[in-house]
């Protein structure tokens, strides 16, 4: 199926575009229309995948030492947010694991437009990870 933004061509079972990341609509003949929800520990997410039957990937957005992040859908508010999912060699690290916790309580506290806000840390059959604030745009690291 092609995009009806982009015109570029999808798969059928793709919910977003995978050049502009445009929703391809349920109503769309040939849209996706659902997904498996993922129950393993995990250390990398595919668009069109959905985690804990929530979550539905639809591009990465970056990666570093602690985990890649990812724009996602949450299906159970409807709103795109970010996700931030954790390497299993960092989410294994007990102390690492409550020091997100710990920037969370205090990640919560700030307010600010130009800070994203951090939703929460999760836990799933293994995999860890965080839900914050998606802010499209230019990446940080890409304007000098």
């Amino acid at each position: 199926m092609n995009c009806p933004k982009c015109n570029h061509p999808n798969s059928r079972d793709t919910k977003f575009c995978g050049n502009c990341g445009h929703s391809l609509s349920a109503d769309t003949p040939g849209a996706f229309d659902g997904g498996e929800t993922l129950m393993a520990p995990l250390s990398e997410l595919t668009r069109g995948m959905t985690l804990t039957g929530r979550y539905e990937v639809i591009e990465q957005l970056g990666k570093g030492g602690m985990g890649k992040v990812y724009r996602v859908l949450d299906k159970k508010i409807h709103e795109e947010i970010a996700l931030k999912l954790l390497n299993p060699q960092v989410a294994m690290d007990e102390k690492a694991i409550e020091r997100f916790r710990n920037e969370l309580k205090f990640a919560r506290k700030v307010s600010h437009r130009y800070v994203c806000r951090v939703y929460d840390i999760y836990e799933e059959e293994g995999t860890h990870y965080i839900t914050m604030e998606y802010v499209p745009g230019t990446s940080s690291r890409r304007i000098s």
